[in-house]
């Protein structure tokens, strides 16, 4: 096989191969031969099946094949004489051989490779923190909060709920007088309105609710309803209250065994410990996304023009798919894809360029994504969902999606090392 590139466009390496029909058959007759090893076929023992008889079977799929496998072949050898640096697969220029076809013939096919680009500076950027300290305020709101999360239901009795309390009822819309929507056995709080009602007034009129109450409110009707022609109109808010419940909270000694705490004291300290702690893990975050943002946008290259297309119309593909199953026209989903073309194009280039971005970086630090990582990432995965970790390895190769996995694992690896790099200050 005699292959030859050509790299006068710096974003595309064109590679052809020659390809001999002696080369082409040998390759085709040990394939036509491993196909009908473990074929049972009647007259034939296993293994034994005439190479004219698999030929018939499978030729024409086996041509296929190992069109493929030099495609593959010629492809891997030009990667590596030529040392290149592949941004995608390669696209096919000429046309493949015929099923049957078994002369000297010519693959020719386009790789897209990555732009050359130097990283712009990313060590020791300097950055200003925005993290403010945790008021004494915020950690009582926080304890608050937790004494109503334990806070266990009783019956509300004559003097109704507070402004803590929930209700079980059923809930029906009306517009002019007739239902457009009903729920039955809901359980709300004074503090989750239904959709459509202002939340002060529905806070206001469910204090005080008791069983077997009904409550009526003017609201705007929800734009999601059945009923077009109620859609956005004025209309009435039904409650029939079936049951009515206070919210009893825990006692002292149960909040600080729950947090494992002897007295209030251990109390605020320990609820503060873990606000400031996701504090700074927030702060963190947002530290990171800055400064990866930083060194995005002030890296220059040019992208390949086919992948920045391709990107693009995936993005377009996606939304229009989306659309289609909200049930909106083809002719609409069409015209708003056209639309925001632009925009699609604009975050395609965005994520090329991150992703470029985070590998060279990642190259240029030897921040490398180990066996160990994958598998704690798989651990983490399988943890969060229940299953086991052969569940979620084989999901991910399953679906293509391991070489995403270990980007998502260097692209936190490279956020975590410009902020360690970086010089945080803090305000005055």
């Amino acid at each position: 096989m005699d292959i030859t590139v050509d790299q006068s466009d710096p974003s595309t390496a064109e590679v052809s191969c020659k390809i001999s029909a002696s080369e082409f058959r040998s390759e085709y007759a040990v394939g036509l031969r491993q196909a009908g090893r473990n074929m049972n076929m009647k007259g034939f023992r296993p293994g034994k099946v005439p190479l004219a008889v698999l030929e018939k079977q499978f030729g024409a799929q086996m041509h296929e094949e190992v069109v493929t496998v030099f495609l593959r072949k010629a492809y891997d050898q030009a990667v590596k004489d030529e040392s290149l640096k592949p941004m995608a697969s390669p696209r096919l220029i000429s046309d493949a051989p015929e099923a049957g076809q078994m002369e000297d013939f010519e693959l020719s096919f386009s790789v897209p490779l990555k732009p050359t680009f130097e990283l712009s500076e990313y060590k020791g950027l300097s950055i200003e923190s925005e993290l403010e300290p945790v008021l004494p305020a915020q950690v009582q709101g926080v304890i608050e909060d937790i004494r109503r999360q334990e806070s266990v239901p009783q019956p509300a009795g004559d003097e109704g709920i507070d402004e803590n309390g929930v209700v079980l009822c059923d809930i029906t819309f009306l517009h002019e007088g007739e239902s457009v929507m009903e729920r039955e056995g809901l359980r709300i709080a004074a503090h989750t309105p239904p959709p459509g009602l202002d939340p002060e007034e529905f806070a206001k009129s469910l204090v005080g609710a008791k069983d077997d109450s009904v409550i009526e409110l003017e609201m705007v009707l929800p734009a999601d309803l059945e009923n077009e022609a109620a859609q956005g109109q004025p209309g009435t808010c039904r409650l029939t209250i079936k049951q009515a419940f206070a919210m009893l909270p825990p006692s002292d000694e149960e909040v600080f065994a729950k947090l494992e705490v002897e007295d209030q004291k251990g109390l605020e300290a320990k609820v503060r410990e873990r606000m400031e702690e996701a504090a700074q893990d927030r702060e963190h975050g947002r530290l990171e996304t800055a400064l990866l943002d930083r060194v995005i946008t002030e890296t220059k290259m040019d992208l390949p023009e086919t992948i920045l297309e391709e990107q693009t119309d995936q993005r377009l593909e996606q939304m229009k798919k989306q659309m289609l199953e909200q049930g909106a026209d083809e002719a609409q989903v069409a015209s708003q894809a056209e639309e925001q073309r632009a925009t699609a194009r604009q975050e395609a280039e965005r994520g090329l360029r991150a992703l470029l971005v985070v590998e060279s970086l990642g190259d240029a630090e030897e921040l490398l994504v180990t066996a160990e990582d994958i598998q704690t990432e798989l651990g983490a995965i399988a943890e969060r969902n229940g299953v086991s970790i052969e569940e979620v390895r084989q999901y991910y190769s399953e679906n293509n999606l391991a070489q995403q996995m270990t980007v998502e694992i260097l692209e936190r690896k490279v956020r975590k090392f410009l902020r360690e790099s970086a010089e945080v200050t803090t305000p005055a």
